[in-house]
């Protein structure tokens, strides 16, 4: 496996941290947005950049607590939590206690959630136990399977909101489907912003060097990860691709691959795990991503890059009616090198995801708050 150095120059760094710095020194807010997670952390960067320090609270919950995870919010994102919770766990009963015993002290009028983690349906549970109003960014979402983990939570925190900000206007089509109680506007989905600004100036990972055309693949589902016919599929399947292709492999990943004793073919360039910066790289630059990443889907469409999604279902249909991804499930008996050639013929001309929409949803959560008696 090539071993990759994350670190970043000054100058890139400084570049990210443009933005005017957030006064983090607040400890009692009437607005406070809830994380826990990396993914969370990255798409809500830009837009708690927009906040006075003074009417809004960050609270971690440390769902994702290794320091790596971090790393990525201090050093690149210049983002620094008001409430840091350490709780080290995703169980949804610890994470809502904690977050009840740190707000009860000053309760907050909103709590904002992003997505569908279990730090955001703690702290929509929490919202509900304390009295407060909760807006739900990214609303709406569906896979349309309730065996996808995440599904039920989408589902239960969309119930509960009394403002549901949809990243499309499929989405909203689902909660109006539904008949979901709070009101519903659509605002775009966060990771434009952020995935355009950073894409600028991400520069290729230290110590990596690249083939002039390649494929990028991500993996990391148990539902793929965990099972070794599934991995035993990819790898016949990899191995009939004529390209080359750069995997930077998931910690979950690598320990499966290793359990089961399976390594890949030649064209199959391993690499460690990389940073957020050095991603956006790699996505930049192939010709095709193969993921089972809900964000990368999202992603891959901000970039004009087509997709192909290692799943039986996605939650970014959108992207998929617009035929910038397409599903490829890993029991499919036919050429996943015949898709990856179809696809990377498809020109991607929307984004079915908005414009400076880190701004369009400060605004509409303004607007909402303030038409509040």
């Amino acid at each position: 496996m090539i071993k990759i150095s994350n670190e970043h120059s000054k100058d890139q760094v400084q570049v990210v941290l443009e933005s005017k710095r957030r006064d983090n020194k607040s400890s009692v807010s009437n607005i406070v947005t809830v994380a826990g997670t990396r993914p969370e952390l990255i798409k809500l960067s830009e837009f708690i950049r927009l906040f006075d320090g003074k009417e809004h609270g960050l609270l971690y919950t440390g769902q994702h607590f290794s320091p790596k995870m971090k790393d990525v919010f201090l050093e690149q994102l210049g983002i620094f939590p008001d409430f840091d919770l350490q709780c080290g766990t995703s169980d949804v009963l610890v994470l809502k206690e904690n977050i009840i015993k740190t707000l009860n002290k000053a309760i907050p009028s909103h709590i904002i959630v992003y997505g569908d983690t279990n730090s955001s349906l703690a702290a929509s549970l929490a919202a509900e136990e304390l009295g407060c109003k909760l807006i739900h960014i990214e609303a709406g979402v569906r896979d349309f399977d309730l065996a996808v983990p995440e599904e039920g939570t989408r589902i239960k925190i969309d119930s509960m909101s009394d403002y549901l900000l949809a990243p499309s206007d499929f989405c909203k089509m689902c909660l109006q489907y539904e008949q979901v109680r709070g009101q519903v506007d659509v605002t775009g989905n966060l990771i434009v912003d952020v995935c355009k600004k950073l894409s600028k100036v991400a520069t290729k990972p230290v110590g990596l060097s690249l083939p002039n055309h390649f494929i990028l693949l991500t993996m990391h589902r148990p539902e793929n990860v965990d099972d070794p016919i599934k991995l035993n599929l990819l790898k016949n399947h990899l191995s009939q691709v004529d390209s080359d292709v750069v995997f930077p492999i998931h910690p979950r990943t690598q320990a499966s691959m290793k359990k089961y004793g399976i390594s890949f073919t030649p064209n199959v360039i391993p690499i460690d795990p990389v940073g957020y910066l050095d991603f956006l790289y790699l996505l930049n630059n192939c010709k095709v991503v193969l993921t089972d990443s809900g964000g990368v889907q999202e992603e891959s469409v901000v970039l004009k890059k087509p997709c192909i999604t290692l799943r039986h279902t996605s939650a970014r249909w959108e992207t998929i009616l617009l035929n910038a991804n397409r599903l490829f499930p890993l029991d499919r008996k036919d050429s996943l090198n015949e898709t990856i050639r179809e696809m990377s013929k498809a020109t991607i001309t929307v984004n079915p995801y908005g414009e400076n929409v880190a701004m369009t949803s400060y605004n509409a959560i303004q607007d909402f708050i303030s038409s509040m008696p």
